[in-house]
């Protein structure tokens, strides 16, 4: 919005219009801040919120009153954006969803897929609310086999709806349930079978003020979904990114923070053992989330990617498994009939009919870059 462009060019704010943004949306969600907790809110330092509160009393957007508040026309502003005045509470949501999970198809091993509890969806919702990323945004979820989307749909019928909400996935089914869940509850979710090794469609380039992703557990996945998360943000500093990544060893860290960086993001926040997955036994069934936010100067994004991605791809193994009733033997893994065992499990022994296989062995097993 141009207003907010003037107001940061007036007051020679580093952070822009996003910055300007910020104070907003802490003064409409904490009314009668005073000017200290207000720069703590923001971080930024209080000398610099001082002279961007000046201007914006003096464009009739602020008042002080036992605290800084905004005047009518400050309301005014904050809801033509589409920021949130308050917080709302997700408790009676998650019943909703829980039955839309119901509908969740099998995990695909080889995508790296482990559906997040629901709990831990709306957590995810919930979180960037506090820092206004989802109300009035244009906001991009990479891949969503967590129904992140969902979460925010459902949130958003109440208060704070997203400007845009547009989901990439290459998993068809879960492109089929978020479609088909969108139109049931009048969600307005975009979707898009879309394979991330491929650039990204001209209309999703460089639209997007807030993103979401949790990437396959390879630091080679981690790189692209990063890369395409980088592509679709809108140029200039300040747009937010939710990153949800496993705990690594130290060395392997570095690793993960120098990619973060190399695509143009800087870590705010970390919160260790925030997602918690049905599955993800890789990842000891939890991930931390990173709070990035782009920065002025962004890498040299990849056209197509050709690197493996997943754990499947870099630790190529074959495993035998017998039924445990009839003890008919099958070997599962690539280049044979069922890819992974919830595959097998799915369809069942051929033999009997039962869904319940021993591991028998590893067959062959590869180097995995974790």
């Amino acid at each position: 919005m141009k207003l907010l462009e003037q107001i940061a060019v007036a007051t020679n704010l580093r952070e822009g219009a996003e910055g300007i943004r910020d104070i907003l949306a802490s003064v409409a969600q904490n009314q009668k801040l005073s000017l200290k907790n207000l720069a703590n809110t923001v971080y930024m330092p209080l000398p610099v919120v001082a002279a961007v509160r000046r201007e914006l009393e003096r464009r009739n957007i602020l008042v002080r009153d036992k605290g800084i508040c905004l005047t009518q026309e400050g309301l005014k502003l904050v809801s033509d954006l589409g920021i949130q005045s308050s917080l709302v509470s997700e408790d009676h949501l998650i019943s909703i969803f829980k039955d839309i999970k119901y509908k969740m198809p099998e995990v695909n091993v080889t995508l790296d897929q482990a559906f997040a509890s629901p709990e831990t969806s709306f957590r995810r919702v919930t979180y960037a609310n506090q820092y206004d990323a989802i109300s009035g945004r244009n906001v991009i979820l990479i891949g969503d086999d967590d129904l992140t989307s969902i979460a925010i749909g459902l949130n958003s019928k109440k208060k704070g709806k997203p400007k845009r909400l547009v989901v990439l996935d290459i998993d068809p089914r879960v492109i089929d349930l978020i479609t088909s869940t969108s139109a049931e509850f009048s969600l307005d979710i975009e979707c898009y079978l879309h394979d991330l090794k491929c650039p990204l469609p001209p209309n999703l380039k460089y639209n997007f003020s807030t993103v979401f992703t949790d990437p396959p557990y390879t630091l080679s996945g981690l790189e692209l979904f990063l890369a395409r998360a980088s592509e679709a943000l809108e140029e200039g500093s300040g747009k937010q990114g939710y990153l949800s990544f496993g705990n690594k060893d130290p060395d392997t860290d570095h690793e993960v923070f120098k990619i973060i960086s190399q695509y143009g993001f800087v870590p705010k926040e970390i919160i260790e053992n925030f997602n918690t997955y049905d599955g993800g036994t890789i990842i000891g069934n939890i991930s931390r989330m990173i709070r990035i936010v782009s920065g002025t100067q962004r890498a040299i994004l990849p056209s197509y990617f050709n690197r493996p991605i997943y754990t499947g791809d870099n630790n190529i193994s074959q495993r035998s498994y017998v039924c445990s009733l009839c003890g008919e033997k099958y070997i599962v893994g690539k280049n044979c009939s069922h890819i992974h065992i919830e595959a097998l499990k799915q369809a069942g022994c051929s033999e009997c009919g039962n869904t319940i296989f021993n591991l028998v062995a590893k067959i062959q097993e590869g180097k995995n870059d974790r």
